[in-house]
């Protein structure tokens, strides 16, 4: 059985499109803090599979799947892409701040190109962490997955303070990497 690793927590995309490959073949998923993670220790992941999204950009290096995908040249072999909608996005922002902080995955910044703004960005590892960091922080804006936004509003926190500014609905391409040593 096919041992494949990426990002988590199971909000995720990267954890969708794991699950779509389980639909295919009978895997085994294991989820990661960040994908920063998985690279940092392909060496004992030899002859596991990752998968990754070719929009991945570090929250706490420079790394990004293009750089990633030559570095790793000698360590990866690609076995498998495929595309898929992501789940739905929004840039949100709340009422009762009044900063200019934003708080959003890396690899979701683009989305942020016709914002007037000047935002101060705090980049996190995934869009779950992004909401966690949002409903509980200080920040008046993120860009988050819709549908966990609107389970967190179902789920007791006060909607009234949050505006939806805009929704994003992209499609990504996936990688599927055998990891395979030097």
């Amino acid at each position: 059985m096919k041992i494949i690793n990426t990002l988590g927590p199971k909000q995720t995309d990267s954890y969708k499109a794991a699950q779509y490959l389980a639909e295919r073949e009978e895997v085994d998923i294991r989820l990661h803090d960040s994908f920063d993670d998985i690279y940092s220790d392909l060496s004992s992941l030899k002859d596991e599979y990752m998968l990754v999204p070719v929009a991945f950009r570090s929250a706490q290096s420079n790394d990004n799947w293009v750089d990633n995908n030559y570095k790793y040249v000698d360590q990866l072999a690609i076995v498998d892409t495929f595309f898929l909608p992501t789940m739905p996005m929004i840039l949100v922002r709340n009422l009762h701040q009044d900063n200019q902080k934003v708080v959003l995955h890396p690899a979701t910044s683009a989305f942020l190109h016709d914002f007037d703004e000047d935002l101060i960005h705090d980049y996190v590892s995934s869009k779950p962490e992004a909401l966690e960091k949002f409903l509980h922080g200080d920040y008046a804006y993120a860009i988050i997955s819709e549908e966990w936004f609107e389970n967190a509003m179902n789920q007791g926190i006060d909607g009234s303070q949050f505006e939806v500014i805009k929704r994003f609905s992209p499609t990504m391409i996936w990688c599927l990497y055998k990891i395979i040593g030097k």
